[in-house]
């Protein structure tokens, strides 16, 4: 028969045992963080995976058209802007505005997390998972956007960030839809990027042959300003003012004054368009480099060709 003594010896142990497990139940529902608060209880952050994705969770498919419509939109305005004779030394300045606020935002959000969760439950909608620890893509949209409207002629500027809004949106969704049946690019992974199908830049030449067809056969004369690239629509501009100048005291390359036929310049655009869309810089994101390497590829080969 145990004794009294060891009677009491079992009951210390007994509550010794109970107060460690309640303990290590504590522990588990909570931690302290290095300044000595207490994080929330495990049990109340229990909630839908999805819910920490970058989309929260909301319903969207695989072929990103939200993304999509808004990335396509700016060819519609672009073209209206065009039409409008609008200034461009004002544009720059917008845009280098708009650029200051996006990266403040961008280094925001980089740097706290409550503000990032606001920015994601805003915005996270159109980004892509891969997009939540990199740079903002409007980041180097801005800074394409820049570069073409200082360097080149204004309608090779205007062409190319239509041609960026359109041949980027239409190599996306054909890559996604066909680009398993089809053959990998050459040098994909070297000079092309290796995710880029040949379904994708079928479709990115087509939709720049198609987009610089209307563009210089419709449009090109009715936003001329003494200044316009190609001669055969120059002569049906009503354009009476002076010619515009440069926008900024940066010297911009010479207007090319091209005479080729609209197929022909409107193919070989197409082509340039479907180069530049595949073309890898270094892994930069292709907001900054499509409209970038298409300016220049249809500047050069209009000086070219004449």
């Amino acid at each position: 028969m145990p004794t009294t003594r060891s009677r009491a010896a079992q009951r210390t142990a007994a509550g010794r045992a109970a107060d460690a497990a309640a303990a290590s139940d504590l522990d588990s529902e909570s931690e302290t963080t290095a300044n000595g608060g207490l994080k929330v209880p495990s049990s109340s952050t229990k909630r839908d995976p999805s819910q920490d994705r970058v989309d929260r969770g909301r319903p969207r498919s695989g072929l990103e058209i939200p993304r999509k419509l808004l990335h396509s939109s700016i060819g519609i305005l672009v073209t209206r802007l065009w039409l409008s004779h609008p200034s461009v030394p004002l544009i720059l300045n917008a845009a280098a505005i708009a650029l200051a606020f996006v990266t403040l935002a961008d280094v925001l959000r980089f740097r706290f997390p409550a503000f990032e969760m606001q920015y994601e439950n805003v915005l996270g909608y159109f980004m892509r998972e891969s997009e939540r620890h990199r740079v903002n893509g409007v980041i180097f949209y801005l800074v394409g956007v820049l570069i073409c409207l200082t360097f080149y002629p204004r309608d090779i500027a205007a062409l190319s960030i239509i041609i960026l809004s359109l041949c980027d949106t239409s190599a996306s969704v054909f890559g996604r839809l066909f680009g398993r049946y089809t053959w990998p690019l050459p040098f994909s992974g070297t000079l092309f990027g290796a995710k880029k199908s040949l379904a994708g830049t079928i479709a990115a030449v087509t939709t720049g042959a198609l987009a610089s067809y209307y563009f210089w056969s419709r449009l090109s004369f009715l936003g001329d300003e003494g200044d316009l690239s190609w001669v055969p629509g120059k002569l049906l501009s009503q354009w009476k003012g002076p010619v515009t100048p440069p926008p900024t005291i940066i010297p911009r390359l010479p207007i090319p004054k091209s005479t080729l036929g609209l197929v022909p310049l409107s193919i070989m655009n197409g082509v340039v368009a479907g180069v530049a869309e595949a073309f890898d810089v270094w892994g930069l994101d292709d907001n900054l480099t499509l409209p970038v390497l298409f300016g220049f590829g249809a500047w050069f080969s209009m000086w070219i060709l004449g």
